[in-house]
């Protein structure tokens, strides 16, 4: 693999025009993940000879979106926002705004690891809203990637793998976008989603999409090393120890591909969780001395937190009590000056179980409210940073609205007439403006407004809710879709359920019954917890109709390229992942 980024380094310096073939751009782009320093370099050769090209400023912009996503990948955060926010405002001054999506989610994820979420999630909010109207599938890819990280540390599972979905989905439509910028290995993405589904209990299913990611062609180097200690983790999960063994050893063998000392500080801090949780205590404890080494001359206060929890863990494994609450203390101080919520819980976590097992359940007790309470906080923390910014957006959106209505009331400037004619110039608009407007209501006594109603009255169900989809998405409102298999229920009592359901719903929702086997209801203006609040509201209506059967109802909350067929299947995803714990629960009992 060193060899083949060399020769392509080297047809990338001596490229005709300096420019770049996409075949040239997508194996800069796999070596940005793979190896970063030596894909900086690369990058840096090219900017040397970049003035010969026929688009340099466009190509500059695309050399910088890799190189921010390199600055990550070697732990320099601050680099990474600061050449991000210069490209972000560079790109909206030469008009490309495609570029955009890619540098917000470069700033979003430096402030992510950073810690920074009060930061990071507007702009991921905003990178994925810029995306989907820009139709920017690679951007649109990393920023859910980036959210179903987040969604996953405050436990929000479903969202984070529905995102996932959507992003593996997208994949097709990025290999064919016009001008390549970066993407996220589709690698990343399976071994997510495999650790996601674990937790959800479908271990067939994350193994599936484990030997995916570990199999694909472009896993090398730091990609490598990532999916073997994820999968070592995961194996370690599962009670594999023999196969948790064999993935560690093939990670310790790409340690020396690894470029910089952040880098192999971070890899150094993961080996030794595995080492710890397989009993190697001496060993987990000698590569954690060697990160904090690091984490401490590079004032990486994130990583040394977490080494410092994993490093009093060991002591109190090996008996030394007090060292191993010295170093949990250091790491519970700068969560807290960090306002790191996730971090408190975990190391609350820690000391509860450990006061349990010691048989002094006043202390265990204490931790565990600790624990409880910061993950209340970690929660409510991010809700409301998801709060305030919709606020600030529905706000800026209303700005623009009025600002609109004044330029184009001010579309004559009235400098440009003199004054004495501007009461003659508007009683002649009035007139006119009066006659056009009678002319035309004569003929149409019983038109309601001059624009056509946006859902046709007459039009058919299914139509009413692609329109309804069609409206939403051109406002850029949120929209759910409920689905309902309604199989269970008697064809006779059908239209009075119904009936009943419509009296649970608004009078803008809409409810269409597809067939026997299908019943559609589309909530606009209602996002998922609000879908969720309504499901429960409708499953305790359905549930009086049907005999001896949990009510399931899918739930999807409306994408960028969706169409009603796409959010019906997801609808029928999340309808079959519900039923499954039912249906396995029915053949253990029969």
């Amino acid at each position: 693999m060193d060899f083949r980024l060399i020769v392509a380094s080297f047809l990338l310096w001596l490229s005709p025009a300096h420019s770049l073939t996409l075949e040239q751009f997508d194996q800069l782009n796999s070596a940005t993940f793979q190896y970063p320093s030596k894909a900086l370099n690369n990058i840096h050769l090219i900017e040397k000879n970049i003035k010969g090209h026929a688009n340099p400023r466009m190509l500059q912009l695309r050399l910088n979106a890799l190189k921010c996503e390199t600055y990550l990948q070697l732990g320099e955060n601050a680099a990474a926002i600061n050449l991000a926010r210069l490209n972000e405002a560079k790109a909206k001054q030469l008009q490309v705004d495609e570029a955009r999506p890619y540098f917000i989610n470069c700033m979003a994820q430096a402030y992510v690891n950073f810690g920074n979420y009060q930061r990071a999630l507007p702009l991921i909010h905003s990178s994925i809203s810029l995306s989907r109207s820009l139709e920017q599938p690679q951007a649109l890819i990393n920023g859910l990637w980036l959210r179903s990280q987040l969604d996953a540390n405050v436990l929000r599972n479903n969202t984070a793998i529905e995102d996932l979905r959507l992003a593996l989905d997208l994949y097709p439509l990025a290999g064919s976008q016009a001008r390549q910028w970066l993407l996220t290995p589709s690698a990343y993405l399976k071994i997510s989603m495999a650790k996601l589904l674990l937790e959800e209990g479908e271990q067939q299913e994350a193994f599936i999409y484990l030997n995916k990611a570990l199999n694909h062609p472009d896993t090398a180097g730091k990609v490598a090393l990532s999916l073997l200690i994820d999968a070592a983790n995961l194996a370690q999960l599962n009670q594999q120890p023999k196969l948790r063994d064999e993935y560690i050893q093939q990670a310790r063998s790409k340690l020396a591909e690894l470029g910089t000392p952040a880098e192999l500080a971070i890899a150094y801090k993961e080996i030794a969780f595995i080492d710890f949780a397989s009993g190697k205590y001496s060993s987990a404890e000698q590569l954690l001395h060697l990160s904090l080494n690091t984490f401490t001359k590079q004032s990486n206060t994130r990583e040394m937190m977490s080494a410092l929890r994993l490093l009093g863990q060991v002591k109190l494994a090996q008996g030394q009590q007090e060292l191993g609450l010295e170093k949990l203390e250091q790491a519970i101080a700068i969560a807290k000056e960090q306002k790191r919520y996730t971090d408190l819980k975990l190391s609350y976590a820690i000391l509860a179980e450990y006061f349990a097992g010691k048989k002094d359940f006043e202390l265990a007790y204490k931790y565990q409210l600790k624990q409880f309470q910061a993950a209340e906080n970690n929660t409510s923390f991010v809700q409301n940073i998801w709060l305030s910014h919709l606020k600030s957006d529905l706000s800026r959106q209303q700005q623009v609205s009025t600002e609109q209505l004044t330029s184009n009331a001010a579309i004559m400037p009235s400098q440009l007439i003199p004054s004495p004619f501007i009461p003659i110039l508007f009683i002649l608009f009035s007139l006119i403006i009066f006659i056009a407007w009678y002319h035309r209501q004569t003929p149409n006594k019983h038109a309601v407004s001059k624009e056509p109603a946006p859902i046709k009255p007459n039009a058919t169900g299914k139509q009413r809710l692609e329109d309804m989809l069609a409206m939403s998405k051109h406002a850029n409102y949120q929209l759910s879709l409920l689905v309902l298999n309604p199989s269970e229920i008697q064809a006779s009592d059908m239209p009075i359920m119904l009936e009943q359901l419509k009296t649970k719903l608004r009078e803008q929702d809409l409810l269409f019954l597809q067939s026997e086997q299908q019943l559609l209801i589309m909530l606009p203006h209602t996002s998922e917890s609000g879908a969720v609040n309504v499901i429960k509201q409708l499953s305790e209506t359905v549930a009086l109709w049907q005999n001896d059967s949990k009510v399931n109802i899918g739930l999807a909350c409306m994408q960028q390229f969706d169409n009603l067929q796409s959010m019906i299947k997801r609808a029928n995803v999340s309808q079959l992942r519900k039923a499954k714990p039912t249906s396995s629960s029915h053949e253990s009992n029969s």
